[in-house]
């Protein structure tokens, strides 16, 4: 390396002592008078030192960019590294901060989008307990030990599963750092706070989200098939494509929700409250309607309602 250097400050020193045989017309240089002739032979060497003072510069500014981008890189780790390392303390005001700072780790950081996405729903999985009737089979048993008392779930998640869920709402709209579907099957997540958050094709299939709020939340193509979702708020919530087959709405509120070419079949909807939906293209058949709000909905011809049920709606 030393060597290299050595050979182009060489070429650098020839091309200044060369210069005013390179940038002037030597014709012309023969024949203006000896007095003008060294001002123009200092001009021509003073561009080429022009030049090459610029290539340092912008060489240095270069260097200068990417230690700067490797600091920056090695700062946000580190900040990644000390998250991690709170989300296993005992105390739960620390996990809630190793939440929040991986999610401003998310925000600052689009390299570590992925990392952070599966680190959340790593921890929610691990800090909730599972839907009732949902708890894993060990198949080590031939005959598996008879519980003799369920525990007891809890009314609402955990202060830092909330700041978990929170976080994973309002991630930044990377879908292409995201690796594969975001999966919250299977978890008892009743009356979680999920109001406006981003849950597009996540699965959710068999939570139990009663009473959670969803308000102007977009879940377009979730999985949601078989969760229970009784008295939660889905008002204006986008559904759209969504899976709710077998899923229990009995007594959600679905007012202006957008469920276009949703699938609800079989779904429990008894109580339930529809007015001003948009089901263009919706799947209802075999659903359970008992004394639901079906005011101004909107339909098509595309819509499959229950046998029996005929609603007048617009296109």
């Amino acid at each position: 390396m030393i060597v290299g250097g050595l050979v182009l400050l060489a070429l650098y020193g020839v091309l200044i002592w060369r210069a005013p045989n390179l940038l002037i017309n030597q014709d012309v240089l023969t024949q203006i008078k000896p007095e003008h002739r060294l001002p123009a032979e200092h001009n021509a060497r003073l561009i080429v030192v022009s030049i090459g003072g610029a290539l340092v510069v912008a060489t240095g500014l270069l260097y200068t960019a990417r230690n700067y981008r490797l600091a920056h890189r090695g700062q946000v780790t580190d900040r990644f590294t000390k998250a991690l390392e709170r989300l296993g303390s005992d105390e739960l005001y620390v996990r809630i901060g190793g939440v929040h700072a991986l999610e401003h780790v998310m925000r600052d950081s689009p390299v570590h989008h992925g990392d952070v996405v599966e680190v959340l729903v790593a921890f929610i999985r691990d800090r909730t307990p599972r839907a009732a009737g949902k708890e894993p089979v060990d198949d080590r048993w031939m005959h598996p030990p008879i519980a003799i008392d369920a525990p007891e779930l809890p009314s609402e998640p955990e202060a830092d599963v909330q700041a978990a869920l929170t976080a994973l709402g309002r991630r930044p709209d990377r879908p292409e750092r995201e690796r594969g579907r975001i999966d919250l099957s299977e978890l008892h997540l009743q009356n979680a706070k999920l109001m406006g958050a981003r849950l597009e094709r996540v699965n959710l299939r068999g939570a139990q989200l009663r009473g959670a709020d969803l308000w102007v939340a977009r879940l377009q193509g979730a999985d949601l098939r078989e969760s229970q979702l009784r008295g939660a708020l889905l008002w204006i919530t986008s559904l759209q494509g969504a899976d709710l087959k077998g899923a229990d709405l009995q007594g959600a509120s679905l007012n202006q929700a957008r469920l276009q070419r949703a699938r609800l079949i079989g779904a429990k909807l008894q109580g339930a409250s529809l007015i001003d939906a948009q089901l263009q293209g919706t799947r209802l058949e075999d659903a359970e309607l008992t004394q639901a709000q079906l005011d101004r909905v909107v339909v098509d011809d595309r819509t499959v309602l229950p046998e029996g049920l005929s609603l007048e709606g617009t296109d």
